[in-house]
């Protein structure tokens, strides 16, 4: 992608930040994005991003992708946690059968596909295809998608062994449960799904195994795009809308700090304070470290797809654990930044306030599960197996 059309989608993000600002209230309320939001994010492209060129999409760079969700995320954490898991949905289809990516985009490549990949079902084989009940959550997104990517754990059938796979479903068979009732990033709307005898035609199904590796059944998208590794694609994107929440935070506390005392101190201003001055740094450096992080990780990922490579078995863990830290460094700036602010950060009429929320909500993803991500880590550079995970 060029670095004209890098800069406008960017910039595009980066314009929406009042609109999505105005109505973020309502959809926390409503705990659903905004119908006017979802359009002034559709008209920017921003869902359309990493839908395959073919049908009208942009297959942006993922450094380009983080930074436009980052926009996104700094008018809205809901709607930047909505552009990460629809685009991820959508990118996730252009690695399907040719098929069943004109079902999906043919008809309408705004057409949106939320997921929810932990195979929470067993697939029973049947003519042509597999048959799927049980329930998925949490489906970021499903009231706004067409269609949903779900996890499901497939018998050995044939000469193919026992494995997880991702099928797609149209939203019109699933039927979805109103449970997103949560502390933070409300507006997700990140509720239930359940399906009754679903059928998943073969053609509509990702097997996880041989896609953690690298080997996809796709073969019209043939860019750097759809040749990106599964899980540290979806690791590293997961680092942008918690570092701008982090920046926010930052931005905001560094903005008061001339206005607003240290009660039971002489400080009348938080920036004359050593205590106060240290946690701005020390705050600002965490984020830092996930920016750098951030930056790198995306740069390695495309990097590997732009060269036709794979990236191995222990560099897929260390970018997966990667991507932990740095979220973990997200959230704990917002921790240091909050501790330092004050109790005034707990109003929900101060703009800390929703943040903290939010991202102690994200952080809790479980790609970014400190505990899993760093025995994963270390039981690759130990060469211990086998694994605790096929996510890698």
């Amino acid at each position: 992608m060029g670095t004209g059309a890098r800069a406008d989608l960017v910039e595009r993000a980066a314009t929406l930040r009042p609109l999505l600002e105005q109505h973020r209230a309502e959809g926390e309320q409503e705990r659903r994005l905004p119908d006017e939001s979802i359009a002034a994010l559709d008209e920017a492209g921003l869902f359309r991003a990493w839908v395959p060129r073919r049908f009208g999409g942009l297959e942006t760079d993922l450094r380009t992708i983080m930074d436009a969700t980052a926009e996104v995320t700094r008018g809205d954490a809901a709607a930047g946690w909505l552009v990460l898991i629809l685009g991820c949905g959508d990118w996730l289809t252009g690695l399907f059968p040719d098929q069943a990516q004109e079902e999906v985009f043919g008809a309408d490549p705004d057409t949106k596909v939320c997921q929810v990949l932990t195979p929470k079902a067993s697939a029973e084989r049947v003519d042509g295809g597999w048959q799927v009940s049980g329930s998925w959550a949490p489906a970021s997104g499903c009231l706004h998608a067409g269609w949903a990517m779900l996890g499901m754990s497939l018998p050995a059938h044939g000469d193919e062994p026992a494995d997880a796979a991702f099928g797609l479903v149209p939203m019109s068979e699933l039927h979805i449960k109103d449970t997103w009732f949560t502390l933070g990033m409300r507006g997700t709307g990140s509720n239930l799904l359940i399906g009754e005898n679903v059928f998943v035609p073969d053609h509509r199904l990702l097997r996880r195994g041989p896609a953690t590796r690298g080997v996809f059944p796709r073969r019209s998208n043939d860019s750097a795009r759809y040749r990106t590794a599964v899980v540290p694609t979806l690791a590293t994107f997961l680092i942008a809308p918690l570092l701008a929440m982090a920046e926010e935070a930052l931005e905001h506390v560094l903005s008061q700090a001339g206005r607003k005392g240290i009660a039971f101190t002489s400080y009348q201003r938080q920036r004359d304070s050593t205590a106060f001055q240290l946690a701005v740094a020390e705050a600002s450096t965490k984020i830092d470290v996930a920016r750098l992080i951030a930056d790198r990780s995306a740069a390695v990922v495309d990097g590997h797809a732009l060269s036709g490579t794979h990236p191995g078995y222990l560099e897929r863990a260390r970018l997966r654990q990667h991507s932990s830290h740095a979220v973990q460094q997200c959230r704990e700036a917002v921790d240091v930044l909050v501790s330092a602010y004050g109790a005034s950060a707990l109003s929900e009429s101060d703009p800390l306030h929703a943040i903290l929320r939010d991202v102690q909500t994200a952080a809790r993803h479980a790609l970014a599960h400190p505990a899993s991500n760093a025995e994963v880590f270390g039981r690759a550079l130990l060469d211990v197996e086998p694994n605790i995970t096929e996510m890698i």
